[in-house]
């Protein structure tokens, strides 16, 4: 197909100069000869305007601020060209025109579309959803409106203006105007680039602006517990009654990788017997939905049977709200003399020391995690490695100076010439 010819051009009218001497500003659109006119809405003197550029060629803060607005019509016009050739594969002049004063199209507007879709999330805490995650979604929006305020002085963005150089303007904002840590910006990106799916699937939008751009981000830190720290906080005696309840769940946790939020909720009716007569816990996640199946072994059974009827409409313990069990944590650590400890670090510990490190095959451990992506499981492998070079390093300060060469070796240094065996 032969592209249009396609040509835009400011100029003023001074046909119709105001009583302060002004004249309008206009616009023309010109397709293959075929030419449209519209206003821009604002006024300049006629001896501040440079009929060749196109612009006003005043050094003053008005001046200035007119530029700005002519180059970002410049922009929405090839923008709304581009897009009707690209879906009509035909464009005029008028058409032009009605698409960027915003006549007879409908645009659907990005916040707009991350409201719907924190509204629907909203609904589905506590089914399918997690409160925490809400939160999330509804930071990364509202870092999302600061951002296009700032870039566009707008209140909000049609989809159809999504493109690379928006992403990357994006993360540029966070890291340099607001100086966002790496996961804060990923994280946030990833979001947006969630809800851009969303409006693919629900044809919003044909291309996908992110299609070309890749989220990178850096691996959050895991931490384990080492199995002599597991063993401390098992086997030091607590007299705190509440502070031993925090201590054994956290127990518990290490020894199923269930997170605050599933050991919160857990229920009778999600723990089955079968034939062989073991225990199992089976449990969709709070945050994913996934399903989640864990073997239950001795020390969670024992926690189990010493807390049995603690739980209230049939769940398994009576436990409190998240920032009071983060107390009591905070005074076990203390108790413990452990400089960190976080009641996830019971998660972390079940993945490496209670399963990758004792052979527990990692596709295993992804049904026993609930992960949607063996990939996610597969982080707990490089932490794991990570954990033999550290035990590594232990086991060489251990074997320092207990085994030695022959005296003779030291004391001969090598060379080609006293090779001892050579080739008859």
């Amino acid at each position: 197909m032969k592209r249009s010819t396609f040509k835009i051009l400011f100029y003023i009218n001074r046909n119709k100069q105001k009583k302060n001497g002004k004249c309008p500003i206009l616009g023309r659109i010109t397709i293959d000869g075929t030419n449209t006119q519209f206003s821009v809405k604002e006024d300049m003197q006629p001896e501040l305007w440079s009929v060749e550029k196109g612009c006003s060629i005043g050094k003053s803060k008005e001046c200035k601020d007119l530029n700005l607005k002519l180059e970002k019509l410049k922009e929405d016009l090839k923008h709304h060209y581009n897009k009707q050739v690209e879906r009509n594969a035909y464009v005029t002049a008028e058409s032009l025109k009605n698409a960027l004063l915003g006549i007879g199209t409908h645009e659907v507007m990005l916040l707009k579309e991350f409201e719907v879709h924190n509204k629907e999330f909203f609904q589905s805490i506590g089914i399918t959803r997690v409160k925490g995650t809400y939160k999330s979604y509804n930071t990364a929006y509202n870092t999302l409106r600061n951002f296009i305020r700032h870039k566009y002085d707008s209140d909000d963005i049609s989809f159809s203006h999504l493109n690379y150089t928006f992403i990357e303007d994006f993360d540029f904002y966070m890291r340099v105007t607001m100086g966002y840590k790496a996961n804060t910006r990923h994280m946030r990106i990833r979001m947006l680039k969630y809800i851009v799916m969303r409006a693919i699937k629900k044809e919003v939008i044909r291309n996908n602006p992110f299609a070309d751009y890749y989220v990178k981000s850096s691996e959050g830190e895991r931490r384990w517990l080492s199995k002599e720290d597991l063993d401390i906080i098992m086997q030091t005696p607590i007299k705190r009654i509440r502070i031993n309840y925090v201590r054994n769940l956290f127990v518990f946790a290490a020894f199923t990788g269930l997170a605050f939020i599933d050991l919160q909720t857990l229920k009778w009716s999600e723990i089955f017997t079968d034939k062989r007569k073991m225990q199992w816990i089976r449990k969709k996640r709070s945050k994913t939905g996934t399903e989640a199946i864990i073997p239950l072994l001795d020390i969670p059974l024992q926690i189990i049977k010493y807390y049995k009827g603690s739980g209230k409409d049939g769940k398994v313990f009576d436990i409190g709200s998240y920032s009071l069990v983060l107390l009591y944590m905070q005074e076990l650590r203390k108790l413990l003399k452990m400089k960190t400890l976080s009641f996830h670090q019971a998660r972390h510990t079940y993945a490496t020391t209670v399963c990758l490190s004792n052979g527990v095959p990692i596709e295993t451990l992804c049904t026993m995690m609930g992960h949607r992506n063996i990939a996610t499981t597969q982080i707990y492998s490089k932490i794991t490695k990570n954990k033999v070079d550290e035990d590594m390093q232990v086991l060489e300060k251990t074997i320092d100076k207990k085994y030695r060469l022959p005296k003779q070796m030291q004391n001969i240094p090598y060379s080609n010439n006293n090779n001892q065996i050579q080739s008859k």
